[in-house]
């Protein structure tokens, strides 16, 4: 029996749906059903250390203190936010929801660093929707694997910018605000976004450096964290390491990353979809509040508790 052909069920369900119609249930579907849980890891943690390339955002994340004295519980709560608006959905009471809580997050933030101005420009809101939205494309491109279905991209799309019109900055929403109109103009913003000149910053370095080292504590056994912290430089991208000055790899060792890469996605093309939810499988991993105090006793002050 071909039993990974035999439940490869999602593509034959996409297949049947239209992306301008129906992208809330594709991007439920991909998610909830194609999508382990290390990958949320490998696209929150570098792709938080690609947010946070202006110097303004990397100190708006040193304030929280939360990445570098909390990750376990800044892992858990981007993964509940994700779940809500990936899986729940955008129009669920779930995603709405969590929507308005970022957005006392960030307001209630922004109120308490006056010191930091421009940390809530527009730009700072499109640009982490469109990594998440772009990222597994982005990846298996730069691999050489095929990337996204042209339907896939639009529900994508879709999602982010759905998502952008929910969120709100100090001076008001951002419904009435610009977003990329489609997957090629994302895909161009984020380009100039990252090739933008940046300052290194002492804040950047530091919480840099507690991701890494958190992604690569998290998932990978003692022997191989070197490893881990590779994975997390070339997730990140070599200009945004030397940005943050957390190294960067020989060739001898991204090659090594390359191919881990390469063959985590060929074996996951071969092997069936997932038939328990994403958010089922994450709470058989969540660590209880009784379990993070041991794991992260000091408690900083931060904003979003």
């Amino acid at each position: 029996m071909r039993r990974g052909h035999k439940y490869k069920w999602v593509d034959r369900e996409l297949a049947r749906m239209d992306p301008e119609i129906d992208w809330e249930r594709m991007i439920s579907l991909y998610v909830g059903h194609r999508v382990p849980e290390f990958a949320l890891a490998m696209m929150l943690y570098p792709g938080t250390m690609r947010m946070m390339q202006p110097g303004a955002g990397s100190a708006t994340l040193a304030h929280t203190a939360k990445l570098e004295t909390r990750p376990h519980r800044r892992f858990q709560d981007g993964n509940d936010f994700l779940m809500a608006w990936m899986v729940d959905g955008l129009s669920s009471a779930a995603g709405r929801q969590a929507a308005a809580r970022l957005n006392r997050i960030h307001l209630a933030l922004a109120r308490r660093t006056p010191h930091l101005p421009g940390n809530f420009d527009v730009d700072d809101f499109v640009y982490p929707l469109v990594l998440l939205a772009t990222f597994g494309d982005r990846l298996q491109t730069s691999l050489g694997l095929p990337g996204m279905s042209e339907p896939m991209k639009t529900a994508w799309h879709r999602w982010a910018q759905g998502l952008f019109r929910l969120l709100e900055r100090e001076s008001g929403p951002l419904a009435g605000e610009p977003f990329p109109e489609d997957w090629n103009a994302m895909t161009e913003f984020a380009l100039k976004f990252d090739s933008r000149p940046y300052e290194q910053t002492e804040s950047g370095h530091r919480v840099a450096t507690a991701m890494m080292n958190f992604f690569s504590e998290r998932w990978f056994p003692a022997p191989f964290r070197a490893f881990g912290r590779d994975l997390t430089r070339f997730l990140a991208g070599e200009r945004v390491c030397r940005l943050h000055r957390i190294g960067w790899m020989s060739p001898r060792r991204e090659r090594v990353v390359r191919l881990f890469l390469t063959t985590a996605f060929r074996v996951q093309r071969l092997l069936p979809d997932y038939r328990t939810p994403l958010p089922e499988r994450l709470r058989r991993t969540r660590r209880t509040h009784a379990q993070l105090r041991k794991l992260e006793p000091y408690r900083a002050a931060c904003v979003g508790e």
